[in-house]
């Protein structure tokens, strides 16, 4: 025989599945452009329920808030790799000649 969840619950685990969510958005930014499309598609699909469920379990306000974040998270890739600025050929080189 199955015992239901207490009810008391359900509201904390769906904001932990929802920061889960948040956290995975963070990390996608890391992979490669064609695992970065494959993981927005998944996080959108996965991310539509989690907001139901977050907004069921917090009303909402808190649902409002939370489709903010993920829509800031998936537009915005705010781990997103950043090109690293090239180094003029002018600038001392790292040796004693170049230091004072």
């Amino acid at each position: 025989m199955t015992r239901t969840p207490d009810p008391a619950i359900m509201p904390l685990l769906a904001l932990v599945v929802a920061v889960v969510w948040l956290a995975l958005s963070c990390l996608t930014p890391r992979l490669q452009r064609r695992g970065q499309r494959r993981a927005s598609r998944a996080l959108v699909l996965a991310g539509v329920p989690v907001l139901g469920w977050l907004t069921l379990e917090w009303g909402p306000g808190l649902g409002v808030l939370g489709f903010g974040m993920g829509l800031l998270m998936l537009l915005t890739r705010p781990t997103a790799r950043r090109p690293v600025p090239p180094v003029p050929a002018s600038a001392p080189m790292n040796t004693p000649e170049g230091q004072r």
